[in-house]
Formats: C-alpha cells, sequence, structure tokens
C-alpha cells in the first residue's frame, strides 16, 4: 500500500441552503490511498477497467458507474434512462399513498428497480417508510450476499453477524456499494425491519445450464426461500425489493415464470407488485401510469412513472430535493489523472461502512458531494488503471 501525505485543509464548512437548514461538517483525510486491485474485488475492478477518457456504453459500465455516484455519465446512453411514455391513470393520487392503501389487503409488497438508477432506491426507502406502521418488518433484499447453508458465522457478511449494527458494509451485497442503496438499508435497520437475503445460492456442482435454464432456476430458488421463511413466520409483514421482471406477476409471453410469479403459486398469497423501471419521464413528479398494452394484462399492480432524471454539478438532483446539500469536492482533493474515489461517512464509523456518499471524480471535473446535515470524514482512494481480464 502506498500513502501519499498532503497538506492539511481548512474544510469545515457550512453550506447554506434553504434559510442555513442544516450544516455540513467534512473533516480531511490525513492520506491519499492507492492500492493494487485484489483480483476478487469486482466493484472497484470494474471501475478501473473503464478508461475515462472513452465513450460509456456497456451495460456493466453503467451499473459500475452508477454504484459509484456517476449516473450523469451514463442517462443520455443507457435505456433505463431513456424516456418511455406511459398513460397516467386519471385521477390517481399520490403514488406512496396509493402503495400504502394497497399494501392493508395483503402482506407482500414487491417493489423493483433499475440497477442503474439511484432515485429507484430513493422511493424504495419511501416505501419502506411508509408501510412499516401497517406492520410490514421484514426487508427482503435480492442485492443481499447469501451464503450457503452451513457457513460458519465468522464467514457470514456482518448484517447476519452484527445485525444491530446501524450501516451495511461493502461486502454485505453487490450493488449495496451505491450510497442510496446504504442510505435505504440505513433507514430500514433504524426502522426495525429484520433483513432477509433470498438470492439462489451459490452451488458449484451446478450443471452448465441455458440461459432459459438459469433463469428458471434462479426463480424458483428466490421464490421457495421467501416461501419458506412466509411459513416459518406466518404473522410476517414483507417488503421485497428486486431488479426488473423479477417482480413480473404473471408469466411473460415466452412462458417464463419470474419470482414474483412463482411465490405467488407457492403461497397462495397475491402480492402487491409494483414495477418502477416500465414508464419514465412523464412529467415533473412522480406519477402512477397505466400498463402499457404490450404487457401481459396484471403484470404489474402498479406502475410508478418518474420524471426524466437531472443532475446538479454531476449528480442526481432528486437527492437535493430529498434534502441533501451539495458539497463542493475541494481542489486539493481533485485528481491529475485517471479515477478519484471520494468517500463520506460519518465521523467515528467504521471505513467499511457503506459511505453516506461515494463519487468517483476525473480530472478537471468540478462535482459535487451530496450529503445530508452532519459531520463527515472524508477517505480518497485512487483507482489504478486495470484493463478488461487481467
Amino acid at each position: 500500500m502506498v500513502f501519499a501525505r498532503h497538506r492539511p485543509l481548512a474544510l469545515t464548512l457550512c453550506l447554506l441552503a434553504g434559510g442555513c437548514a442544516g450544516r455540513v461538517t467534512l473533516i480531511p483525510p490525513t492520506t491519499m490511498v492507492a492500492t493494487p486491485i485484489a483480483k476478487d474485488d469486482y466493484k472497484l475492478r470494474s471501475l478501473a477497467e473503464i478508461d475515462p477518457a472513452k465513450p460509456l456504453t456497456a451495460e456493466m459500465a453503467g451499473q459500475t458507474l452508477s454504484m459509484f455516484g456517476r449516473e450523469d455519465l451514463i442517462a443520455a446512453t443507457s435505456s433505463d434512462y431513456k424516456p418511455q411514455a406511459c398513460q397516467p391513470i386519471a385521477g390517481a393520487g399520490d403514488p406512496i399513498d396509493t402503495i400504502v392503501a394497497r399494501a392493508r389487503q395483503t402482506s407482500v409488497v414487491i417493489v423493483n428497480e433499475s440497477h442503474q438508477r439511484s432515485e429507484h432506491r430513493g422511493f424504495a426507502t419511501e416505501v419502506a417508510r411508509a408501510l412499516r406502521p401497517l406492520g410490514y418488518d421484514v426487508l427482503a433484499m435480492e442485492t443481499l450476499s447469501n451464503p450457503a447453508l452451513g457457513t460458519p458465522d465468522k464467514f457470514l457478511p456482518p448484517y447476519q453477524q452484527r445485525p444491530d449494527q446501524p450501516f451495511f458494509e461493502d461486502q454485505d451485497g453487490y450493488y449495496l456499494s451505491e450510497a442510496g442503496f446504504g442510505r435505504l438499508g440505513r433507514e430500514a435497520k433504524a426502522l426495525g425491519y429484520r433483513l432477509l437475503a433470498y438470492e439462489e445460492q451459490f452451488d458449484p456442482a451446478t450443471p452448465t445450464l441455458s440461459p432459459e435454464e438459469s433463469i428458471t432456476r434462479r426463480e424458483t430458488a428466490q421464490a421457495e426461500q421467501l416461501a419458506a421463511y412466509m411459513a416459518a413466520h406466518p404473522k410476517a409483514k414483507l417488503l421485497v425489493h428486486v431488479g426488473y421482471s423479477h417482480a413480473t406477476e404473471v408469466a411473460r409471453a415466452d412462458g417464463q415464470k419470474w419470482m414474483a410469479t412463482r411465490l405467488k403459486a407457492l403461497t397462495g398469497i397475491d402480492p402487491l407488485t409494483v414495477s418502477q423501471t416500465t414508464c419514465r419521464g412523464g412529467r415533473t413528479k412522480d406519477r402512477l401510469a397505466q400498463l402499457p398494452a404490450d404487457q401481459p394484462t396484471g403484470t404489474f399492480d402498479l406502475v410508478v412513472d418518474h420524471p426524466t432524471a437531472q443532475f446538479v454539478r454531476g449528480r442526481p438532483k432528486w437527492r437535493i430535493a430529498a434534502g441533501d446539500r451539495v458539497v463542493s469536492i475541494p481542489r486539493a482533493l481533485r485528481p491529475s489523472k485517471g479515477w478519484r474515489i471520494v468517500e463520506a461517512r460519518p465521523v467515528g464509523e467504521s471505513d467499511a461502512s457503506v459511505p453516506m456518499d461515494r463519487v468517483a471524480i476525473r480530472p478537471g471535473e468540478d462535482v459535487a458531494l451530496l450529503l445530508p446535515p452532519g459531520r463527515y470524514q472524508l477517505k480518497v482512494v485512487d483507482v489504478p488503471r486495470v484493463a478488461a481480464g487481467e
């Protein structure tokens, strides 16, 4: 590991927004870290393989850049940001209010997301907050690491070893490294949700499968694990967080049955399924939209249409509307070459935690941090270039 010291910076910033509604205090790092990337650090390796000077079009590049706070770099080319017109539901009220009303009629709510749009995690956080008074007490997350049965306790991810820990750690799940996902976890823990992993557990003895067989195996495994939990805890109410098609409630045109369809068949419970990936860009605030005609009837119960994404200094504007302050990264911490990651954690929190904000920046960029009021310790990591396949 190589450390390069730099001069201390006067980084105590009082950011006045809306009449000095809160203070953000940044404590500078004492070191800048550059370290070889471990072979199994797939998240950092994915970023290191992206040439910051070249066009960004690959799907995994999109997921990686979103994870490191740079949705602005993919919004112009990603299909997950392309406007998809849908007819609004006339007279429909606020989406959260509608979800709450419908959630009273079931014990399972399934909300999907795009893995590239942090706003979907912010909305899921609102859903979790709104459902807690109704008795929803389990947050099942596709992204949570799900070790094989019989794994010794010392090898379990921290969310299982230390359930009272108020934050997620990077190793708790792949997409959890993104700050919005980390905040969803913080909110759920503070609200008293039990965290539940339900992803298919890896089995090295699994034979080579076709793509269709792999989907069937995975969807079946996810549904069976959720159904088993519900059978063992019949009074539990579950909020299930998934990506994309896992929330599909009926068989697709090709006959494929995704997780929600299988869970419904296994339990006899009709879940409330909410899609955030079907429609987008309808107007300037969230609204409920009609399911497009090319989707099988009943695919989702509710379709949430989010506005077209907007960015301020490289960061998603929705977070500012939700209360974050725009915090400048001091010039002394901006890179002269390659990618540099700037992280901000509440003072006293472990470096292993998913930070309150994490953003990758390139030379010449004036990209901001987005933070709620508080005191934060900064960490800076330089990312060495790695060619794909190395």
